[in-house]
């Protein structure tokens, strides 16, 4: 006979109702009866579906909420109606409005930066041009 067909010399793993055994070492010994393991493991499923279930729900709610609420998105078309008018000051103004709602709101990351960006901008114009009448009424 060979030693696989013995199983000496060769590492094995089996699983039976009762323990796990690697090579011929019971590692685990557990023992449930069918009906309360199978209760168990319906059990689980149910808690999983339910987390799925709630975690959609919450998704849902939080997408209809953000969607009424965008009041820093019209503060922010407002500015850009200001700005594209050539109303920087006003355009200014509104920015800085429209970013502190954003910073109220977890949802307008993206928007905040967009916000500081146009702001940083708008003051590089505005010195540029009180400079440029400066220049202008001293010749």
């Amino acid at each position: 006979m060979s030693e696989a067909a013995t199983g000496k010399g060769v590492n094995h793993a089996t699983l039976s109702r009762s323990c796990i055994t690697i090579s011929n070492r019971k590692l685990l010994n557990f023992s449930l009866p069918p009906g309360i393991a199978k209760k168990l493991f319906m059990l689980f499923y149910y808690y999983i579906y339910l987390l799925i279930a709630l975690t959609v729900l919450f998704l849902f709610i939080k997408l209809l909420v953000a969607r009424k609420t965008d009041i820093p998105v019209e503060f922010f078309v407002t500015a850009l109606r200001n700005e594209n008018n050539g109303y920087y000051e006003e355009a200014v103004i509104t920015y800085e409005k429209a970013l502190t709602e954003a910073k109220k709101s977890r949802l307008h990351n993206l928007l905040k930066v967009k916000i500081i960006e146009k702001i940083k901008v708008l003051h590089t114009i505005i010195e540029y041009q009180n400079s440029i009448r400066y220049i202008r009424r001293e010749v």
